[in-house]
């Protein structure tokens, strides 16, 4: 659990001062317990600016693989598409 609210942590400082509702959304699904939620929240907050997807760690994309996380599952294309090569 601790490294799933790191990495929501480190994906709040990518899409920082972007949409700080979501952002906000988002930290309190991190003290819900629920730091896979607030991962999906940056993403959406990406959407607006793709080219972001490219810095999100590579724990994300390893997530956005499992569709167990499916409010994560969905950016699987996005990130596939904008990751670094």
């Amino acid at each position: 659990m601790d490294e799933l609210i790191s990495l929501a942590e480190q994906c709040l400082e990518i899409v920082k001062g972007l949409d700080e509702i979501t952002e906000e959304d988002a930290r309190d699904m991190i003290l819900s317990g629920e730091p896979d939620l607030a991962i999906a929240d940056a993403l959406d907050i990406a959407y607006s600016h793709p080219e972001l997807y490219a810095k999100f760690p590579d724990g994300v994309y390893e997530l956005a693989k499992d569709p167990d996380y499916m409010a994560i599952h969905v950016y699987l294309d996005l990130l596939k598409t904008h990751r670094k090569r």
